[in-house]
């Protein structure tokens, strides 16, 4: 039975009727007074959000046991983050569904920020990938930004990406990283953060080294009889531009001239090849350019045919794209690397279409569950900036 409420914001307390002896005194009790592991909050009147029917006062959304925030106010947080909005944007939101004032010891968005500290990582393994897929697009975007003390323009963060087209199931953003600078060491880790003892048949770049080496040092090329696998491409798109700022600087103009009508198919057949690289005899910049890719370009054209039929970076760099505009505006005070990653989770959730609130709120409950309805544990400081060693500390994105 009921046995009024407790907490703030208040929530429902039972009886037990039944009669309980102690083991180690004997003494008998008549009742106990207990709650449910995730308990909810009271309402005096309420209507259900997703069915539209009244509930009882004691069916009010689940909270935690001495929280005061709803989990239904967490997921909507999230939903919030993954969709650009900055952490104070969606603090205030939040404040404003829980009926609670902004106070004075509660500024900006650390409110969101534990959040997801606290909960980001178990939700995010909900959505986890495990395995890379069977064509790999690897990308990445570099934010700076201006410290407004001195007005200096610095490195911010980088952020990797990966899009993945599997042998099966909608190609979708696979992975995002933030990282400090796009090394080649940066890339490694990366790639390794998922399973790779199966490797990806086909990786598309950009032709930065830094990736492309990054793959051949995780997944040394297997013997095949037509190419190496997984097989490194270069991104026809990145190639077709590189090679129109080489006519350019040859003075090769207008679209109807015929090096530019012979450029169309150069990369989709071998015999569109070797035509386009015996018509650039005598164009400085064009030979000069073809000296450093040709042999890694006519391996990619004969072998087009056998690979999947993936042939650009197009698709990352739209979502990149995205990304970058939810962040560069705020990229200076993006500090802290575990927790721009979670924020990054929740973004690749959001271009997936995979951000409905309604599941997140189921993990989140689950979540509550596990830990017995008790909130889980919170920051208690920010990183420092360095170690006491003078080290940059590993949790910081500037170094």
């Amino acid at each position: 039975m009921k046995d009024g409420q407790y907490g703030t914001p208040l929530r429902q307390r039972y009886r037990c009727l039944g009669r309980v002896v102690n083991p180690a005194t004997g003494e008998v009790r008549e009742f106990h007074r207990f709650v449910p592991v995730t308990p909810r909050i009271y309402v005096e009147s309420a209507t259900c959000d997703t069915c539209d029917n009244h509930i009882a006062p004691h069916d009010g959304p689940v909270v935690t046991r001495h929280y005061q925030f709803p989990m239904r106010e967490v997921a909507s947080a999230f939903v919030a983050v993954g969709s650009g909005s900055s952490y104070m944007r969606a603090a205030r939101r939040a404040r404003v569904g829980a009926e609670r004032l902004e106070v004075a010891d509660e500024p900006g968005g650390a409110l969101v920020a534990e959040w997801l500290d606290s909960y980001g990582p178990a939700l995010l393994q909900q959505y986890a990938e495990t395995t890379w897929p069977e064509t790999l697009v690897l990308d990445s975007t570099r934010f700076m930004h201006t410290n407004p003390w001195n007005g200096q323009r610095g490195l911010a963060f980088n952020v990797l990406g990966a899009y993945g087209y599997p042998s099966q199931g909608p190609a979708r953003v696979w992975a995002l990283r933030a990282s400090h600078r796009a090394t080649e060491f940066d890339w490694i880790d990366f790639l390794r953060e998922l399973d790779v003892t199966a490797p990806p048949r086909l990786v598309i770049t950009d032709g930065g080294p830094e990736a492309g080496n990054a793959v051949r040092k995780v997944w040394p090329a297997l013997p095949s009889p037509s190419f190496p696998v997984p097989f490194v491409k270069r991104c026809e798109y990145h190639l077709r531009q590189n090679a129109l700022e080489a006519m350019e600087g040859d003075r090769i103009g207008g679209w109807k001239h015929w090096m530019r009508v012979r450029l169309d198919t150069a990369f989709r057949r071998s015999e569109g090849w070797e035509e386009f690289v015996e018509k650039s005899n005598g164009f400085l910049n064009l030979t000069t350019w073809l000296n450093g890719i040709e042999a890694d370009v006519e391996l990619q054209v004969n072998v087009r045919h056998l690979l999947p039929a993936h042939h650009s970076t197009a698709a990352l760099d739209q979502h990149l794209g995205t990304v970058r505009d939810f962040l560069d505006s705020r990229s200076f005070v993006l500090r802290s690397q575990d927790r721009l990653n979670v924020t990054l989770g929740l973004m690749r959730l959001h271009l997936n279409h995979q951000d409905v609130e309604r599941q997140y709120r189921v993990h989140l409950r689950d979540i509550v569950n596990s830990t017995g309805g008790a909130p889980r544990s919170q920051r208690a400081g920010y990183y420092p900036r360095t170690l006491p060693n003078g080290d940059p500390h590993p949790g910081t994105l500037r170094l």
